[in-house]
């Protein structure tokens, strides 16, 4: 099929409108996995709580309202909206842009969880995974305070302030010395929280490229290390079409190769191999699962399918982890972050400046998310115009 055009006034308005929507509603909504919020709903045993989070999640309208479920700002979901800023900064260089990132910022430092004396932060929900494990509300996990760290080494790299990387070197800090960690295949690998044995095999991808970025602006050769040998045991994870199992050992999950998982693992070789001077094996497992995500987790027309088998629900969050790692240079494969941009504009954006959260074969979550929809869309738009447009003026001018 031919290439969708892609219009860039369009993709700005978008971006700075969808910005726009998430600070009128102070950066805060709700989650798809915020049931256990419910001022209403008991509490119980784990399998209680999981029912009670999925039953939300998967009503066929939002209950929250009526469940008692308010809007909150949640911790990641500042992280994304910060790294979008930090984006249009790079490319407009107007100082709103920038104010705005310090002020989230800023919030996140206040914001960090009690649970650690290192920068970390987790979920504004209490969370209940499965049968691994149950996390208290703002009690910290790998991948929350990993993606906080992002937006505070970004913001280094832009401003050049010191501080912002003593707070990228404290998350890594915290993921060495406070997450748990167990023995797999001869590595030591990384839990999901403080409090479980749970080995998911993104969670150490995201490891991974965060540990090299740091390294790489501290000269932390310990730090390094420890990615390389992330790095070697996300290799050694690959399975033989190309693609990841979500956990190690598989069966400890019920997802199997899905989309925006796979993207993270995607993005975060690519990142790891930016900062170091990575083995060969790294570069072909890169590219073997570069091909998979490319071939199996989308359809023709930029839809993203759920998982390889599975093409429904048509997700948001996996449509912009797709663009945001397709349009990394490396991956070489802008029209195809084109045509899923092109798809989620027209599928799952709504004409008041927020987004849908899924499509589904009969029915659509038009509930407006503000981590799991808007800050991630935020980010994806603004880092597709950060990775291609040439020359930025803002939609405000050419209205």
């Amino acid at each position: 099929m031919s290439d969708p055009e892609i219009d860039l006034v369009t993709i700005t308005d978008r971006c700075e409108t969808a910005l726009e929507w998430a600070r009128e509603n102070d950066y805060a909504g709700w989650d798809p996995y915020d049931g256990l919020s419910s001022s209403v709903l008991p509490d119980g045993n784990w399998l209680f709580r999981l029912c009670t989070l999925h039953a939300v999640r998967i009503a066929p309208f939002n209950v929250r309202p009526i469940a008692g479920i308010a809007t909150e700002r949640n911790p990641k979901g500042i992280a994304l909206f910060a790294l979008a800023y930090l984006d249009l900064y790079e490319v407009t260089g107007e100082e709103t842009h920038l104010s705005s990132a310090t002020e989230l910022l800023d919030w996140l430092l206040r914001n960090t969880s009690p649970a650690s004396t290192e920068p970390s932060w987790g979920y504004n929900f209490d969370w209940q995974n499965g049968r691994e494990f149950f996390l208290p509300a703002y009690h910290p996990s790998i991948v929350v305070s990993v993606f906080c760290g992002r937006a505070f080494l970004r913001y280094y790299e832009v401003t050049g302030d010191d501080r912002a990387l003593e707070v990228a070197s404290g998350v890594c800090r915290f993921v060495r010395c406070e997450i748990g960690q167990e023995r797999v295949d001869g590595y030591r690998v990384y839990a999901y929280t403080p409090y479980d044995s749970f080995v998911v095999v993104n969670v150490n991808a995201l490891a991974a490229g965060f540990f090299a970025e740091v390294a790489a602006h501290t000269d932390d050769g310990g730090l390094g290390h420890r990615a390389d040998r992330l790095a070697e045991f996300v290799c050694d994870q690959q399975v033989e079409d190309g693609a990841w199992y979500y956990a190690s050992p598989p069966e400890r999950s019920h997802i199997s190769h899905d989309n925006f998982h796979t993207g993270f693992v995607v993005e975060s070789l690519d990142r790891y191999m930016a900062a170091r001077q990575p083995a060969e094996g790294v570069e072909r497992a890169y590219e073997r699962g570069l091909d998979f995500y490319r071939e199996a987790l989308f359809e023709p027309d930029g839809a993203p399918r759920y998982e390889h088998d599975r093409p429904y629900p048509q997700d948001v969050h996996a449509a912009a982890q797709a663009v945001i790692t397709f349009a990394r240079p490396r991956a070489e494969s802008t029209a195809i972050a084109e045509r899923v941009l092109a798809w989620t504009l027209s599928n799952l954006y709504d004409s008041e400046g927020y987004f849908y959260r899924q499509r589904g074969r009969f029915l659509t979550d038009r509930t407006p998310y503000i981590r799991w929809s808007q800050g991630w869309m935020c980010l994806a738009l603004a880092s597709y115009l950060r990775r291609t447009a040439k020359s930025w003026q803002p939609a405000v001018e050419r209205r």
